[in-house]
């Protein structure tokens, strides 16, 4: 494999937004921070390298029918759409499975090329993956193997429910194992009613077996269209802390 392009002068900060499974807020997480990070000045690109399932995703209040529309939104509505999303796929299954299902060849180098034009002239960008980690884009390329390609540092979003401790220290693990560094773990309310025991301990819990490894918790947002709402979601859970300087 051909190494990825070289950063460009401008970029200050690649970020690779992984999960601990799927439907546990990573474009929620994602689009705020997007949105956050504009309101502070910063010139920001967001993309989903690979986006399965496209076929069954509820249009949103705001018509937007995909996770790139929205990102795309969340980064001001400038990006090509292919180059946000260079792959789009009908089945909501992992991107390697739903590839080979659709005839189609998932290219490194087509990837590293819409990150090149995403990037241009901007100090952030947000790489979106597909459920975990370890989710297989081809037979030989993880979501992992991508973000280390690229250099990118993650931001884990991580649903606050049962399992989220082995789900969160498997994927550090991983990710340690790879070079990969964590730059902060978000514990993501999954719904608006009170917290059970796990729920309410689980912040806690992953302070305590992750010393030094920043852990933010994003509250439930039931407008996920409101770019807004979720800049200032966004900046009460303290994700301003993820940004970098700009000089």
């Amino acid at each position: 494999m051909t190494d990825a392009p070289a950063t460009p002068p401008t970029l200050r900060l690649r970020l690779g937004v992984t999960g601990t499974d799927t439907g546990i807020g990573k474009t929620v997480v994602t689009c705020a921070l997007a949105a956050l990070a504009r309101r502070h000045g910063y010139r920001v690109g967001a993309m989903k390298p690979v986006e399965s399932g496209i076929d069954e995703r509820p249009v949103t209040a705001a018509g937007l029918a995909s996770d790139a529309e929205r990102l795309r939104r969340a980064c001001g509505d400038v990006d090509a759409l292919e180059d946000v999303r260079p792959y789009a796929l009908r089945e909501p299954l992992a991107p390697m499975v739903a590839a080979q299902r659709a005839g189609v060849s998932v290219s490194p180098a087509t990837l590293d090329a819409a990150r090149s034009r995403l990037e241009d002239a901007r100090d952030l960008l947000l790489v979106e993956g597909a459920g975990g980690l370890l989710v297989p884009i081809t037979p030989a390329l993880s979501y992992l193997d991508l973000f280390a390609r690229w250099e990118c540092e993650l931001l884990l979003v991580a649903g606050n429910r049962l399992g989220v401790l082995n789900h969160v220290l498997l994927t550090a693990r991983a990710a340690a194992a790879a070079g990969v560094s964590i730059r902060a773990i978000v514990l993501t309310a999954l719904s608006a009613r009170d917290a059970s025991v796990a729920e309410a301990t689980n912040y806690d819990a992953l302070r305590q077996l992750l010393p030094g490894q920043a852990v933010l918790r994003f509250p439930w947002v039931d407008r996920c269209d409101d770019l807004e709402a979720l800049a200032v979601a966004a900046e009460g859970a303290g994700l301003t802390s993820l940004l970098p300087p700009l000089i």
